[in-house]
């Protein structure tokens, strides 16, 4: 296979330069796997998003994409990778690629835990991932073992098994008795911007209040975004962003967000979610999806918990760990590189 690796490329001069950086080192580290799997690799990037990991002889450098199309003519790639494929710059890679017959992969932070892992998906990332709508097979004994060993992976890298019960998993119903989970989004994210109903945090707040006036609130700012302007709500008790979640979600009997992270971290630790605006588990049953005009009974939501652990046990395996992602190996076994050569075979059987 011919990879292209593209980072930055018509970057807007408010879109942080450092998380560039940050893609064009994991793409590298992507591209060693590959080419010691006997792939060949390219790399299409922002002078200021270079990374001396990158190698010099197969990268082109250059800020928008003046000359991505002479690129994509003579390297002929079968795959183009893409951070999060929302951007007017992302937009044009994958217009000029698909006018090249290129087919897109796209990248973006994992989930359990965001910190340490990636997910790839050739339909797009957030509310464009392949993901939504989908309702995944039935788990055998095997399938079960295993998702319950990597949920048990996630529990103790976070903490969090003296609040969560490690050996087992079912969806709670909601207690409100307790308070609601409600973890905030950062407004200038993709997320809120082109996938949320509300645009502010003190709308959607404003909205959970007027809503259900006689449930408690206990609200986490993003920790991006520590200082949101909120008005004052007597039932509204903040959270502290810079000090782990766990313990505060643990003491709560529901999570209402819009979708973010926490929404899929709370699923899994078996909270029931209400989530918000458009995401990866959209239509999935994993998530109660609701829409500002909606009359919904709080005490009244039932996630199905099977469904719930097929799409959970989907979404850890699409995930792949940061310090795996130069490992040949890994790469063979991972979700991303199984679809990328099933679709490879797809249009050329022949292929090895």
């Amino acid at each position: 296979m011919r990879i292209l690796f593209v980072s930055g490329a018509g970057i807007l001069p408010e879109q942080r330069i450092n998380r560039w950086r940050m893609v064009s080192q994991l793409y590298g580290e992507l591209g060693k796997a590959f080419r010691a799997m006997g792939h060949q690799t390219y790399y299409y990037v922002h002078p200021e998003a270079w990374d001396d990991t990158l190698p010099p002889a197969l990268t082109w450098l250059h800020p928008d994409h003046e000359h991505f199309g002479f690129v994509l003519e003579r390297f002929a790639p079968d795959f183009v990778f893409c951070w999060n494929g929302s951007s007017p710059g992302d937009l044009i890679t994958a217009t000029m690629a698909g006018a090249y017959n290129a087919k897109m992969v796209f990248s973006e932070q994992g989930w359990f835990p965001q910190s340490t892992t990636l997910y790839f998906d050739l339909a797009g990332t957030n509310a464009r991932c392949s993901t939504r709508f989908s309702i995944f097979p039935s788990l055998d004994d095997q399938a079960r073992t295993r998702f319950m060993a990597s949920r048990r992976v996630y529990m103790e890298a976070m903490g969090v098994t003296s609040f969560f019960d490690v050996d087992s998993f079912c969806v709670l119903p909601p207690d409100l008795s307790k308070p609601a989970f409600v973890p905030l989004q950062d407004e200038r994210d993709l997320n809120i911007t082109q996938d949320s109903p509300f645009r502010t945090m003190d709308e959607f707040l404003g909205y959970l209040i007027k809503t259900w006036p006689g449930v408690q609130l206990r609200v986490r700012p993003h920790p991006k975004y520590p200082n949101p302007r909120l008005s004052y709500y007597p039932s509204v008790t903040m959270d502290d962003p810079r000090k782990p979640m766990f313990q505060s979600l643990s003491e709560c009997g529901v999570v209402i967000g819009i979708n973010s992270t926490t929404l899929l971290e709370s699923a899994l630790l078996g909270k029931t979610v209400i989530s918000f605006g458009e995401s990866l588990a959209t239509g999935t049953g994993l998530l109660h999806d609701a829409r500002p005009d909606d009359k919904v009974e709080l005490s009244s939501i039932v996630i199905d918990n099977d469904r719930a652990e097929r799409t959970l046990n989907r979404l850890l395996a699409k995930q792949m760990l940061r310090d795996k992602l130069g490992s040949p190996s890994d790469m063979l076994k991972s979700d991303v590189f199984n679809e990328m050569r099933k679709l490879v075979h797809k249009v050329s059987p022949l292929m090895p």
